[in-house]
């Protein structure tokens, strides 16, 4: 062990006389955390006082070793005995349970993956790398979410390793709780932690500040004059139908299907979820599509896309000229798309089809988004009466 890294036996004297035994952990850059052990020195009036105060410091001492060791043992409680396993070893089994039985999205995985690798962090920090899931309880939940906000640094950039940003660590919580409740389901896990925490506690839901453009906006950016027209086209489009970039630009003629209610836009297999999508395609929509070549089924709808990262070069510059002082990216279409169709009425869930969400509380940041909106409208009004 690391001269920065001990661990030393404490007692605390409680009012009553009795001594509480606790463990104190040094760690790096000077750091102290406590773990109680529920076990007490009572004052010694006899022989077999002082034979009771031996076996628990005795008892005291085996698990400071067990903690300088990383050695668990399942946790007993008068429910029953959970199942002794590593919670880092559950987290490698749930993985794999999401690739090769649920089949979740990519996105999904690599998101869990990511929640895996912190969990994992702070189990070497506090050098319990082998606890087992039936130990984490309240007081271990509290504790991470302390070292999420407090602590934990993205080291993607290892030269500049930051601090998780708010929604970042909103899906942290969020994926560690479907990864817990799976736990309690398979009865490795008496209940979740989570739902016994307060919500200040909790990291809380981050306000949007998703960029988007509104009517007005999006009509100066179709008259911008612009040094790629591929760029614009594709993007108004996609303004129109909420599209990613990539999916717009994989779409095919044979994609845009004749229906009852008039022309969709059949995306099989959205780029980011795998999910299917149908967007009928508006009069707006349709007005900045090339003409239809004969024969085009398997064609490209647009074959000349540019990059994204061109489209957002030129998408900054034709913001400026448009006199928008926004950061607009490829990107702000597909929220320009959400928002415009809230404030038309669309209701949320219908919103959250044509976007393709998984799950309609994605869809809720842009709910707030237009709350927010029709709240200032109706705050315009305040000064027209006394």
């Amino acid at each position: 062990m690391e001269k920065s890294q001990k661990i030393e036996l404490r007692h605390r004297t409680l009012p009553s006389g009795n001594q509480s035994l606790y463990l104190e952990f040094y760690e790096k850059g000077g750091k102290r955390r406590y773990e109680s052990l529920n076990l007490y020195l009572i004052p010694e009036k006899d022989e077999n006082d002082r034979r009771v105060n031996e076996n628990t410091l005795k008892h005291a001492l085996k698990l400071k070793s067990e903690r300088v060791l990383g050695i668990e043992h399942p946790q007993e409680t008068g429910e029953k005995i959970l199942p002794s396993k590593a919670f880092a070893d559950f987290m490698d089994e749930y993985q794999v349970y999401l690739r090769d039985i649920k089949r979740a999205s990519d996105s999904y995985q690599k998101m869990n993956h990511s929640t895996i690798n912190i969990v994992k962090s702070y189990l070497t920090n506090i050098r319990r790398p082998r606890i087992l899931l039936s130990k984490v309880d309240k007081r271990f939940y509290l504790n991470l979410l302390a070292y999420v906000r407090d602590t934990y640094k993205n080291t993607k950039s290892p030269d500049n390793p930051k601090e998780l940003s708010g929604n970042t660590k909103l899906v942290f919580q969020t994926t560690l709780n479907t990864m817990l409740n799976y736990a309690v389901k398979k009865g490795l896990l008496l209940r979740n932690p989570f739902y016994e925490i307060e919500v200040r506690e909790k990291f809380g839901k981050v306000p949007s500040d998703r960029t988007f453009l509104t009517i007005e906006e999006v009509n100066s950016m179709a008259k911008a004059p612009t040094g790629s027209p591929g760029t614009k086209q594709t993007f108004m489009f996609c303004c129109f139908t909420g599209l990613r970039h990539g999916d717009m630009a994989a779409l095919r003629w044979k994609d845009i299907r004749k229906t009852d209610e008039g022309e969709v836009i059949f995306v099989p297999s959205m780029q980011k979820t795998k999910h299917p999508v149908i967007v009928p395609l508006g009069k707006q929509a349709k007005s900045w599509m090339p003409e239809r070549p004969k024969d085009a089924n398997d064609q490209l709808v647009f074959p000349n896309v540019p990059s994204l990262g061109a489209s957002n070069r030129a998408l900054k510059t034709m913001a400026k000229r448009a006199g928008i002082n926004k950061l607009v990216t490829f990107h702000t279409s597909r929220h320009t798309f959400a928002t415009m169709t809230l404030t038309a009425g669309t209701d949320i869930y219908t919103t959250s089809k044509l976007l393709g969400h998984t799950s309609v509380h994605t869809t809720e940041i842009y709910a707030d988004v237009v709350m927010e909106k029709k709240a200032d409208a109706v705050n315009l009004t305040n000064g027209l009466f006394g």
